[in-house]
């Protein structure tokens, strides 16, 4: 049985834990989800006006996309396939902006609700970049 001085000291450390993890949270806050806004507006952007260097400074050089089919493809092929297809300018819905750390998970969903994006980026030399996404098309329920 844990003696209260035990206990104190486990209670303590609990403390401790939970106001680093409160600082960590407050540190985060919305300057880094507005900056992976920007980056998601600065990108559909990009893919818009068909600006192949925009693209390649927001999407690492390690960038995988899984398309609807479920294929994968890198950054080049991606960037390439961009080039060469109309897109339509569209507006996202920026549904769940997660951080953790030099890390982030951002879902978004077209505001037309055809096409949702899962996708993560990373934090290098103060920058985010895009290091993977996921497209799914949405149906509609029966």
């Amino acid at each position: 049985m844990a003696t209260s001085k035990t206990i104190r000291k486990r209670f303590g450390a609990a403390m401790i834990l939970c106001d680093l993890l409160a600082a960590s949270a407050s540190a985060i806050g919305p300057n880094q989800e507005s900056e992976l806004i920007a980056l998601s507006d600065a990108w559909i952007d990009a893919e818009v006006h068909h600006d192949k260097a925009a693209l390649e400074r927001l999407l690492d050089e390690r960038f995988l996309v899984t398309g609807v089919s479920g294929n994968t493809v890198d950054r080049t092929t991606f960037v390439d396939r961009i080039m060469n297809t109309e897109i339509k300018p569209f507006a996202v819905l920026n549904e769940v902006v997660n951080v953790h750390g030099d890390a982030a998970l951002v879902i978004s969903t077209t505001t037309d609700r055809t096409t949702k994006f899962t996708w993560v980026a990373v934090k290098k030399e103060g920058q985010w970049r895009v290091i993977s996404e996921t497209f799914s098309k949405i149906t509609a329920s029966k």
